[in-house]
């Protein structure tokens, strides 16, 4: 299974620079996301994780970061990324 490894700064720009890549893996499978690493993240980044995650195979997430977990629960997207892609 391939992982994906989310930046410390999960901005605008790294949205765009990840979504390609995101797009290839992303199949049948569950594709793995590690956010071990993520301090800041924002609503670009977020958009594009809710989009994976709705696709055939979704996304399993490992290892939330405190910033990342804060971040997905003050946008109110915590039963959609946390509880739906741990699964």
């Amino acid at each position: 299974m391939q992982t994906i490894t989310l930046p410390s700064k999960c901005d605008r720009a790294a949205a765009s620079a990840l979504f390609p890549e995101l797009c290839d893996a992303l199949g049948a499978q569950p594709l793995t996301v590690d956010a071990a690493e993520v301090d800041r993240i924002g609503q670009a980044m977020l958009q594009l994780l809710v989009s994976a995650g709705r696709t055939d195979g979704g996304i399993t997430l490992t290892n939330p970061s405190e910033a990342f977990t804060a971040a997905v629960r003050l946008a109110g997207l915590d039963a959609i990324l946390i509880e739906e892609a741990s699964r």
